[in-house]
C-alpha cells in the first residue's frame, strides 16, 4: 500500500472518530427514524395482508354461492327455484340477494322480492358488466338500483346472480385505526375500485395503485403499501395516516439516542482497530487470504536433452491492487502468521481448477507444489491432497512435492510425513539444495526422489568463481544416490549445455520459458511435444 493510500485511510479514520465523538445523538436519531419507518412498514404490511385475505375470502364465498345457484335443477324463477335461492342466500351470510335475469339483462326474480310479476323488479335492467372473466363470470361494482335499495356488488353468470354489500371486503378493518387511514380493494384486470373504507378517496388511491411498488422497504417513506393476489384479479392498497412532525417525534423510539452514543463510540473503536490492522502487512495478507487474491504461475520443467516439457513448478503470486507481489515479500510473513497453509490449499485448488483436465488427459505430465514447514510436520495437507486429486481424476504421480531445508526443523516429523507422501505416490524433491548448512545430513536422513540445484550455483557455471563447480558436484552426488536432478534458474545456453554434459537431466529457467499462465503453459506443452 503506497503513502497516498495510507494517508487516505488515516484521514478516513480521523473523520469517523470525529463523527462518533461529535454527533452520537445524530446517529441515534437516524437509527430511531429508521426503526420507526420499519415499524410503520410492518404495521402497514400486516393490515394489507389481512385486507387481501378478507377480499379473497369474500370473493371465494360469493363465487361458491354463484356455483350453487348454477346447480339448481328447478326452472328459473319457479317457486322451487326461489326456495333454493332463499336457502342459498341464508346459507351464505355474505350474500345479500340472489336472483335471475334474462339474456337482455332484465331482472326476472329475486330471493328477497320474488318474481317480476310482483311488480317491484319490472323494468330493472343490468348495465354492461364492469368485469368479465374468461369462464363467463361477470361483475358489477356499485349498482344502486337493486332489491333492497342499497348499493351492491353483483356477480352473475349464465342468467343468475348474487349480490353483496361491498363493505364486506373491508368491514373487519377499523376505520379509526391509527395504522391505516384508507384501504381500497381493486380489480386488477380493469383497474376498478371494488370497495373502500369510509372517507377514502377512491381516485387518489387508484392512482397510487397504478404507480406503486408492491412493498415498501425499511428506508422507503412512501405512505402506502400495495398487495396483489396471486390467485385472483385483486389488489389491496393501504395508505398510512398523515402525521405531523410533533406526532412523528412523539412516536420515535428515543432509546436509540442513548444507544447512538454507544454505537458511535463502538464504531469509532472498531474503525480504528480495523484500519490500523488493514494498514499492517499482516492485515493486508490476511485480507488477501480471505479474498482468494493468490494466483498461480507455472514454470515449465524441461528435459535438457530433448527440450521437451515434462512438467511445471507451481509458483504462487499475490495479486494486490493490480500489481504482483513477489513470493519472498509475503511467504515468510505468511509462515510466521500461520497463513501459509491456507495459501497452499488455494494453490492446490487453483492447479486442479486450471490444469485438472489437462493432467487427467496427459498423465505423463506433473506439477510440483512447494510445501511449508507446517505441512511437513503433519498429515494435514496429504489428507487434503488425496481426496482433491481423486475427485479430479488426477494421479498421485502427477503432483510432486517440493520442500526446502527450512521445512526440516522437526526432522523426525518431517521424515515420517515425507515417507507418507512417497507411499501415497507423490515424488518428493529437496528444493534449493546446497544453500543450507545441513544439506548433506538431510540426504542421509530423508528418502527423497530428487534434488533441485539452487539458481545461485547455476549462475556461476562457466565462471571463475569458488562455487562454479558446485553444480557438477551436486549432479555427481545425485547420481550416486540414484535421485533425479533439476537445475533451477537456467538463463543461458552455455549453462544448459554444461549441466547436460555433467549428467543433469532436467532444468527450468528463462532460457526455456518465463512463468506462464495455465493457458500459456498448455500451449507451451503443445509446442514442445514434438521436440
Amino acid at each position: 500500500m503506497n503513502k497516498i493510500q495510507r494517508g487516505a485511510l488515516a484521514a478516513l479514520l480521523i473523520v469517523i472518530v470525529v463523527i462518533a465523538a461529535l454527533a452520537p445523538a445524530g446517529i441515534g436519531f437516524l437509527f430511531a427514524q429508521r426503526s420507526q419507518q420499519h415499524d410503520e412498514a410492518q404495521r402497514l404490511n400486516t393490515v394489507a395482508d389481512a385486507a387481501l385475505f378478507r377480499a379473497e375470502d369474500v370473493t371465494r364465498r360469493l363465487s361458491g354461492a354463484l356455483g350453487e345457484i348454477g346447480k339448481v335443477a328447478a326452472a328459473p324463477c319457479s317457486p322451487p327455484y326461489l326456495k333454493e335461492l332463499r336457502r342459498i342466500a341464508l346459507t351464505h351470510v355474505q350474500v345479500r340477494d340472489a336472483g335471475a335475469y334474462d339474456r337482455d339483462g332484465r331482472w326476472q326474480c329475486s330471493s328477497l322480492l320474488g318474481a317480476v310479476s310482483a311488480g317491484v323488479l319490472d323494468g330493472l335492467t343490468l348495465p354492461p358488466p364492469d368485469w368479465r372473466s374468461r369462464d363467463g363470470v361477470m361483475a358489477w361494482y356499485g349498482l344502486a338500483r337493486l332489491p333492497g335499495g342499497k348499493t351492491s356488488l353483483v356477480m352473475g353468470r349464465n342468467g343468475f346472480y348474487v349480490a353483496a354489500d361491498p363493505s364486506l371486503y373491508v368491514d373487519t378493518l377499523d376505520a379509526n385505526d391509527e395504522v391505516a387511514s384508507g384501504v381500497a380493494i381493486i380489480n386488477t384486470d380493469v383497474s376498478r375500485v371494488i370497495a373502500t373504507t369510509p372517507a377514502t378517496d377512491a381516485n387518489a388511491i387508484l392512482a397510487v395503485y397504478r404507480t406503486a411498488r408492491s412493498v415498501p422497504s425499511v428506508r422507503d417513506c412512501s405512505p402506502y403499501v400495495v398487495r396483489r393476489s396471486v390467485s385472483m384479479p385483486l389488489a389491496v392498497v393501504v395508505s398510512a395516516p398523515h402525521q405531523t412532525l410533533r406526532q412523528r417525534l412523539r412516536t420515535l423510539p428515543w432509546g436509540w439516542l442513548l444507544g447512538g452514543v454507544v454505537v458511535g463510540v463502538a464504531l469509532a473503536s472498531w474503525a480504528a482497530f480495523f484500519f490500523v490492522r488493514r494498514l499492517s502487512p499482516r492485515g493486508q495478507l490476511s485480507d488477501a487470504v480471505r479474498r482468494h487474491q493468490f494466483i498461480v504461475a507455472y514454470q515449465p520443467i524441461v528435459d535438457l536433452a530433448t527440450r521437451r516439457c515434462v512438467g511445471a513448478e507451481a509458483l504462487v503470486r499475490w495479486k494486490h491492487h493490480d500489481r504482483i507481489v513477489r513470493p519472498d515479500h509475503f511467504i515468510p510473513l505468511a509462515e510466521h502468521r500461520g497463513l501459509i497453509q491456507a495459501i497452499t490449499d488455494q494453490v492446490l485448488d487453483t492447479i486442479l481448477l486450471e490444469l485438472g483436465d489437462f493432467l487427467k488427459r496427459y498423465p505423463e505430465y506433473y506439477v510440483s507444489v512447494n510445501l511449508s514447514a507446517q505441512d511437513l510436520t503433519t498429515h494435514r495437507f496429504l489428507d487434503v491432497l488425496g481426496p482433491a486429486i481423486a475427485r479430479q481424476g488426477v494421479r498421485p504421480q502427477q503432483i510432486h512435492i517440493e520442500a526446502t531445508e527450512r521445512s526440516f526443523l522437526d526432522a523426525d516429523a518431517a521424515k515420517e510425513v515425507i515417507g507418507a507422501f512417497r507411499e501415497a505416490g507423490h515424488a518428493v524433491y529437496l528444493d534449493d539444495f546446497g544453500t543450507g548448512y545441513s544439506s548433506l545430513s538431510h540426504l542421509q536422513n530423508f528418502r527423497i526422489d530428487g534434488l533441485k540445484i539452487d539458481k545461485s550455483f547455476v549462475d556461476t557455471v562457466g565462471q571463475d568463481a569458488a562455487s562454479s563447480s558446485v553444480a557438477s558436484h551436486i549432479v555427481d552426488m545425485a547420481a550416486t544416490l540414484d535421485v533425479q536432478v533439476i537445475a533451477e534458474g537456467i538463463e543461458h545456453e552455455e549453462q544448459a549445455a554444461y549441466l547436460l554434459a555433467r549428467g543433469a537431466r532436467f532444468g527450468q529457467g528463462w532460457l526455456f520459458s518465463a512463468p506462464l499462465t495455465a493457458a500459456e503453459f498448455i500451449r507451451y506443452v503443445g509446442r514442445t511435444r514434438g521436440a
